[in-house]
């Protein structure tokens, strides 16, 4: 099985690769060749109106703040974990007017609906603000939004999945509570989830007739002592939530799923085809979902995304 995280250390060492084919519209950094020094300025200089592929790299190097990218049709490419978008701020914490930040504000990456057709590949997100308060690395209202190899850590709302579809390849995801949610469609293929503490990995706010939060060949990781851990519970809506061939470590607890704000039969919790200590089933809550058999063609990726089929990534 795939091993995300061992790839995604492996591309510290890399500087800005330009793919043949490729021309970047702006490079970010301090270093020779760059032609902004924020991840903002470059996503500002794109216009509002943007038709035509825009690639912006990320020389390696912390940007710490809040970045919005607001533009269609843009990828942001770092050059592995060295490049860095963070922030430390939780969602209760005053901003400039007084108010509370909120999720959007407390993101370090905030994709907004204008962003539609972007892609954030090889690079960092995260936000350090610790226990004690939802604070976002990433959230994402856009659709059809692409994460490749990205590293993306926090504790408590990691990811917020607001609206839209969204795929994650070989990434890296940690935290502790709640830390992938939202009401978007989301396949997630070839990642690392990583459990910092105990806590619940999903909630979703799935609307009806939607699909959801889905993982496949993932693999569920926790640090030494295997705190104990949740799949997930049901947050708002019609919440759903499905692991297929996932490898699932020895913390997740053995009724795997908690109650919440919603109750059964609203609540679309699954499991198939897992592996792992955790993936033992046998003491799963009544109202979930769990077979060793393969998933419902439902659960297939083209199904998932629809009219959405991102095309192959080509490589360098």
């Amino acid at each position: 099985m795939f091993r995300p995280g061992l790839l995604v250390l492996g591309l510290a060492a890399l500087s800005v690769t330009v793919r043949a084919g490729d021309q970047p519209f702006r490079v970010v950094g301090n270093a020779a060749g760059a032609d902004c020094r924020t991840v903002q300025e470059a996503i500002d200089a794109v216009p509002a109106d943007n038709t035509a592929p825009k690639l912006i790299l990320l020389q390696p190097g912390a940007y710490f703040g809040h970045s919005v990218l607001n533009k269609p049709h843009v990828t942001l490419r770092g050059a592995g974990p060295a490049t860095l978008l963070t922030y430390n701020l939780g969602q209760a914490i005053p901003g400039a007017d007084g108010a509370p930040l909120g999720w959007q504000g407390a993101s370090a990456l905030l994709i907004t609906t204008e962003a539609h057709d972007t892609a954030v590949e090889n690079l960092t997100l995260e936000n350090t603000y610790g226990k004690g308060m939802q604070a976002q690395a990433c959230s994402v209202l856009a659709d059809r939004v692409m994460f490749r190899r990205c590293r993306i850590l926090g504790w408590q709302d990691t990811i917020r999945l607001e609206t839209g579809r969204q795929v994650f390849t070989e990434c890296y995801i940690s935290g502790h509570v709640d830390f992938i949610y939202g009401g978007a469609t989301a396949w997630f293929e070839g990642c690392e989830i990583f459990c910092r503490d105990q806590g619940y990995i999903t909630a979703p706010a799935t609307p009806a007739g939607r699909v959801g939060l889905v993982f496949f060949n993932c693999r569920v990781t926790f640090p030494y002592g295997n705190p104990p851990v949740y799949l997930g519970r049901p947050w708002h809506e019609s919440p759903s939530a499905t692991f297929i061939q996932c490898e699932l470590g020895a913390g997740v607890r053995p009724e795997g799923w908690h109650e919440w704000h919603v109750k059964p039969p609203l609540v679309r919790f699954a499991e198939y085809a897992c592996t792992g200590p955790g993936a033992v089933t046998t003491a799963r809550v009544p109202w979930a979902s769990a077979s060793a058999g393969p998933a419902p063609a439902e659960f297939n990726r083209a199904a998932v995304l629809g009219d959405w089929q991102p095309a192959a990534e080509a490589k360098p």
